[in-house]
């Protein structure tokens, strides 16, 4: 582990707002039921607290809410540290925190629990703020992953004024000390994006609602290019994106702009829109939970429909 990483780590610990798991026994056992309970009520809506699993209910959950084989502490230890999250001098939920940014300067954070009867109490909010205060002090920023049909879960990262780096497989969010949290307003018929800077807002994107059809307002540039306000501009496309998405807004400009970026990993709104049917799409198929807002003028394909699509298009490009 590199050194600012291992700071990292070291000084949650040390605060005593994280801390290390006994592997191999009951304790390593209680940690993963609670990286389980994670999948099973953001899935099939289980809320069910994890300490009072017995094996019945650990196997259904195992066989209905991931296809993966359960994997040790000491296995993901190559390349996450798993915790239990303090706060007030109990154990109120879990958290993996990557061991090396891989060459670029964020954390992955792997796992975020709270234990069902410590929620509402800012118990999350303020685990956030413990693991961003320490990685801002080291130079370094966060990333995570998290699913679009985990709604609760996007809102309350979004709340906390992350920024939308990509959508290459699921929703990619990050956090850096030198780039501010986004200000976002989603009205009826207006949404824009800005950020503080110094005294002063500086605008970085406005949208307007056409019926069932999005318009993106161009701005100048001159000041979002500003280093004062570290990667937001190169975020906020993306990230405005999803506030809209969130609201039920349209995210299709036009059939043109549909069919020029419906296939990129961030940025233009047809790119989300696409992604999140396909989504949502994967995740009815396997009879998981989707209940996310309905956006206007996007179609929903079922999985069925677009394996014969993908399909189709492969067998074209065979005879090209």
């Amino acid at each position: 582990m590199k050194a600012p990483d291992k700071a990292v780590h070291d000084d949650l610990v040390r605060a005593g707002v994280l801390e290390n798991v006994a592997l191999g026994g009951p304790e390593e056992r209680a940690w993963l039921d609670c990286d389980l309970a994670s999948l099973a009520e953001n899935r099939i809506g289980d809320l069910r607290d994890p300490r009072d699993l017995d094996e019945a209910q650990r196997a259904e959950w195992q066989s209905r809410v991931t296809d993966e084989r359960p994997m040790s502490l000491a296995q993901r230890s190559k390349y996450e540290r798993c915790y239990w999250i303090v706060d007030g001098g109990e154990r109120v939920g879990t958290m993996a925190l990557a061991t090396d940014t891989l060459g670029g300067n964020r954390l992955n954070l792997a796992s975020f629990y709270v234990l069902p009867p410590y929620r509402r109490r800012g118990v999350g909010r303020r685990a956030m703020t413990n693991l961003t205060e320490a990685l801002g002090k080291h130079r370094r920023g966060l990333r995570l992953d998290t699913s679009w049909c985990w709604q609760r879960t996007v809102r309350f990262y979004m709340s906390l004024g992350l920024w939308v780096y990509m959508w290459k497989r699921e929703l990619t969010l990050c956090w850096d000390r030198e780039t501010p949290p986004p200000r976002i307003e989603v009205g009826e018929q207006t949404a824009s994006l800005s950020v503080a800077h110094g005294k002063n807002d500086i605008l970085l994107l406005r949208a307007h609602r056409r019926g069932d059809l999005l318009e993106l307002e161009k701005l100048p540039d001159a000041l979002q290019k500003d280093k004062g306000i570290g990667q937001a501009s190169f975020h906020a496309h993306s990230t405005l994106a999803l506030a809209l998405a969130l609201s039920g807004w349209p995210l299709i400009q036009s059939r043109e702009e549909w069919e020029k970026s419906y296939w990129a990993d961030a940025g233009a709104p047809e790119a989300l829109a696409y992604k999140i049917t396909i989504w949502e799409a994967y995740d009815r198929k396997h009879g998981r939970i989707v209940a996310t807002p309905r956006i206007a003028g996007l179609d929903y394909p079922t999985w069925d429909e677009f394996e014969t699509r993908w399909n189709r298009d492969l067998a074209e490009s065979g005879r090209d």
